[in-house]
């Protein structure tokens, strides 16, 4: 007998948000390269991508989505999730307006704790499992060049949330952590102002160049796997050293 024929399959299911694009989609494909099932939520259905369509600002909607989660995996609970869903506005903070802030709010804080908890029910019933939600460096930092009020505070909340719901969770066998990027090259990165906005940017980062989705999708991986075992309520940056600069 085979020494892999002595080892027990152990099925892992990765729930994966924001998956159209970016950061998400990164994730979902490089999950399923390693062998994951992966089912992703957007606001748009794309059944051949595997993504459902949810709005997760919306509690109804979150409840839906995660009722097709059952539907397709027959009741079998996630073992990860992954929330990448998000939204990027600049703006300072004299001409944010009440509206514009709770939007931000809505949909980077509230939809995080919407998505996780709708996770870690069914991870609760099945044992456990984890959770990573995405933060950013803008928690840490405020930023001259694109100041964004909004933006900074809920990720600031998505830092203490990430904090708080590993230590409620964990009894459950649930892990809780956050990946904060830095400037990655995605469709959701902007540099505002004069040509030179950008080797002002690259100057920043110790790094000297942006990050790449598929790199942050890796550490996001690490924290859904059995490798992270024993790592929750922790903040991992993925920013070329920019943090610390």
């Amino acid at each position: 007998m085979s020494l892999m024929s002595t080892v027990p399959s152990v099925p892992r299911r990765l729930v994966v948000s924001g998956a159209g694009s970016g950061i998400g989609r990164a994730t979902a494909e490089l999950a399923r390269e390693r062998g994951w099932s992966v089912l992703g939520l957007d606001l748009a259905e794309d059944r051949r991508a595997g993504i459902i369509a949810c709005d997760i600002t919306d509690e109804g909607s979150v409840r839906d989505a995660f009722a097709r989660v059952d539907e397709v995996w027959e009741g079998a609970a996630p073992d990860a999730l992954t929330h990448c869903a998000g939204v990027y506005r600049f703006r300072p903070a004299l001409e944010t307006t009440a509206e514009a802030w709770d939007a931000v709010l809505a949909i980077n804080a509230r939809g995080s704790l919407l998505v996780a908890s709708a996770a870690a029910r069914r991870m609760r019933e099945g044992g456990g499992g984890s959770v990573t939600l995405l933060s950013s460096i803008g928690a840490a930092r405020g930023d001259a060049g694109e100041p964004s009020a909004a933006y900074s505070a809920s990720k600031g909340a998505v830092e203490s949330l990430t904090r708080q719901l590993a230590v409620e969770w964990g009894p459950y066998g649930i892990r809780c952590n956050a990946v904060a990027p830095g400037v990655i090259d995605t469709p959701m990165t902007t540099v505002s102002g004069d040509p030179g906005a950008f080797e002002q940017v690259l100057r920043r980062i110790p790094a000297r160049r942006l990050g790449t989705a598929e790199e942050v999708a890796r550490v996001c991986l690490f924290l859904a796997s059995a490798e992270s075992a024993y790592v929750s309520g922790t903040i991992i940056a993925v920013d070329g050293g920019q943090s610390a600069s």
